[in-house]
């Protein structure tokens, strides 16, 4: 019996020895590894982008040939038509000619200037010579008109080919500028992935500079070996005085993540974590808005929640990832930095200076169902739709548009 125990015990042990250390947890290293996936992801984004600029330079380019190509072509077809202008114009004359000739031999020799002029030869070799003049004449003419006529031939024949040419190189010149435009959107579309790649990189390669700075080495478990929080605590208003002017939920298509919150005091109002924990997150995003980004362990119901503040005109001094904050220590103050209407309307109350919080119940850019910027947006696209308030889940605001002066 002892020894059936004494296996089942070693069986234990070794059991809890194979568990991960980041089994409860995100380590450094694993942060690390995002840093190394986002920076190749931008790298190659960057060389797509290059790839993408030199093939639209190239269709410019070809664009450019085939222009002026046509150009040459038009210029072509412009000396043809003169060439058979003067051709025509040169049979007239050569025909106009002949027949003044013969008019002239027959006015002044009479009808039979022909026979005359030849049987007026003294012997048979004048009048063999005479008759050979009078053939060559007209032969010679002959021969003149002939060859301009199969210039004018050859030149409209060309104008066809140069016609069929002309075609074939607008057609091309199409292609290629729907060529450019598909480049384009592609292009287009490297760069907002780019962007958000920059983006993710930027973050966490701050959250790997502030744990190092906190003593993190790549094997700790951020939270339980280093960077220790201690619980959320109370969940309170962000603000001390303030009203929402807009709620969390569906609005234009799309969920308003959050609640807008504003104050009579401006950019002189403070904002306050709305609970303790630590600052995992502290950038300006694709539009330029300040934000911070906290993450709360409630012991309440032993889960762990994310708070985004954006829009804050400036941080509080010594603000950086990795540090601990107390819902009593201010982070920033309110702003209108990022996409904001400049000032408030009746049909845009949420313009102007405020702040924008969301609440999650995930830890943003760390657990699996918001890792990503797009995988957080969709969880609580998934959340709203199943019930979730947003910040109104946790912490009690009056109704929208009623103004508190507490928090």
């Amino acid at each position: 019996m002892r020894k059936k125990l004494f296996i089942i015990f070693c069986i234990i042990v070794v059991f809890i020895s194979v568990i991960p250390n980041n089994a409860y947890g995100i380590t450094l290293g694993e942060y690390e590894a995002k840093v190394n996936k986002y920076q190749k992801e931008l790298d190659d984004t960057k060389k797509a982008i290059n790839k993408t600029e030199s093939e639209i330079a190239a269709a410019n380019n070809e664009i450019s040939k085939a222009k002026k190509e046509m150009q040459d072509l038009e210029s072509e077809i412009e000396d043809l038509h003169k060439e058979i202008e003067d051709g025509k114009a040169e049979i007239k004359e050569k025909s106009l000619q002949v027949k003044e000739f013969f008019a002239y031999l027959q006015v002044t020799n009479g009808e039979n200037a022909y026979l005359e002029y030849a049987f007026g030869a003294d012997n048979i070799t004048d009048f063999i010579y005479r008759m050979s003049i009078v053939e060559q004449m007209t032969e010679y003419n002959n021969q003149v008109i002939e060859d301009l006529e199969e210039m004018i031939e050859r030149n409209n024949k060309r104008e066809t080919e140069i016609h069929k040419k002309e075609e074939e190189l607008t057609q091309k010149q199409k292609s290629l500028e729907s060529k450019i435009v598909t480049l384009g959107e592609d292009k287009a579309a490297l760069e907002d992935s780019g962007v958000d790649s920059a983006k993710q990189l930027k973050i966490y390669q701050e959250i790997v500079a502030s744990y190092k700075k906190l003593g993190c080495k790549s094997s700790d478990v951020i939270g339980v070996d280093c960077a220790v929080s201690g619980p959320a605590g109370t969940f309170r208003r962000p603000t001390t005085t303030g009203y929402i002017t807009s709620e969390f939920g569906w609005r234009w298509g799309s969920l308003h993540r959050g609640v807008d919150i504003t104050s009579s005091n401006g950019k002189n109002e403070k904002i306050y974590p709305v609970a303790n924990g630590t600052i995992i997150a502290k950038y300006y995003d694709t539009y330029g808005a300040l934000v911070i980004i906290v993450e709360h362990y409630n012991d309440k119901d032993n889960k762990w929640y994310s708070s985004l503040y954006a829009h804050m005109s400036s941080f509080a001094p010594n603000m950086y990832v990795g540090k601990y904050v107390t819902s009593d220590q201010y982070i920033g103050y309110m702003g209108n930095t990022g996409y904001v209407i400049p000032k408030p309307t009746a049909s845009n109350p949420n313009a102007g200076t405020h702040l924008h919080l969301e609440i999650a119940p995930c830890k943003i850019f760390k657990d699996t169902k918001c890792s990503t910027w797009s995988k957080y947006t969709s969880y609580m696209s998934q959340l709203s739709k199943n019930g979730f308030k947003g910040p109104r889940a946790l912490i009690s605001f009056p109704s929208s548009g009623t103004r508190w002066s507490t928090r």
